[in-house]
């Protein structure tokens, strides 16, 4: 399971650091429920964009799930797979023809899915219904967010992104300090990577989503690379989020048998 967790190891990379504080209190403002369904200030450049973005991303996902039952029935997870995966995602920014990109894009989907393909092998051998609870809640998750980066001001979470960055280095840090240190700090470290990871990729959908619609407002309306972030967002909430679930199962478990005894 520790494999899923190695997600977050290229996200902090892969997402620049954004300053500046916006100089309000996020919960001191009334929640605007006659706001919640409109998308009145999104420009309809920036909607069709959006549509563009999400479109791709669902491809990405099916790719995903693709990769998922390919490992399921062959096994081909490995380090192979893990190293083309990163292969593909830096070569996005070196290929300029659309359809191309479109093809790496889907690519990296379909390794994705093939490398969760050993986590999602180990949890539904034991509780398949851990793994649809998953995606269940991940889909929830991501959908709420999404919606609240959309209704919410222009520019309101950018700040997010420095955070973001800042928290993303110390999971880093504490994870090359525990491999440095022989693993004898897992048993914590593990739990504040898990749980600080999966707060840090949804406050990354918020970011994510905000960050689009501002670079489809300035004109930069990359949607294949748009996808990708939020696919990686995506598929790191659900790593996280299905590992806790398996863990709380196998807690549970445990619990009922001691008590038996």
């Amino acid at each position: 399971s520790d494999r899923g967790m190695s997600y977050h190891s290229y996200h902090g990379g892969y997402h620049g650091g954004h300053g500046g504080f916006p100089g309000m209190n996020h919960f001191s403002r009334p929640l605007n429920w006659n706001a919640l369904g409109k998308f009145d200030s999104l420009t309809p450049q920036v909607q069709r964009h959006l549509q563009k973005v999400y479109a791709t991303l669902s491809g990405g996902l099916l790719a995903a799930t693709l990769g998922a039952y390919v490992d399921h029935k062959f096994h081909v997870a490995g380090m192979a797979s893990q190293l083309s995966f990163f292969a593909a995602v830096i070569g996005l920014t070196f290929v300029a023809d659309m359809y191309n990109r479109l093809a790496i894009f889907h690519a990296a989907g379909l390794l994705m899915g093939i490398n969760l393909g050993p986590l999602l092998a180990q949890v539904a051998f034991h509780r398949p219904d851990l793994v649809i609870t998953a995606l269940t809640g991940t889909a929830m998750i991501f959908v709420s967010f999404s919606a609240a980066a959309l209704v919410a001001k222009r520019r309101h979470f950018l700040y997010l992104g420095g955070i973001l960055a800042s928290a993303i280095s110390v999971l880093c840090t504490l994870r090359m300090l525990n491999f440095f240190m022989g693993g004898t700090l897992s048993a914590g470290l593990f739990a504040v990577e898990l749980y600080g990871g999966l707060a840090i990729f949804m406050s990354y959908i918020i970011f994510d989503t905000q960050m689009i619609i501002e670079d489809a407002h300035t004109g930069r309306k990359d949607f294949v690379a748009h996808a990708m972030e939020l696919l990686i967002d995506f598929v790191g909430v659900f790593v996280r989020l299905l590992i806790i679930l398996q863990r709380n199962a196998q807690k549970k478990s445990e619990d009922e048998r001691n008590r038996r005894r």
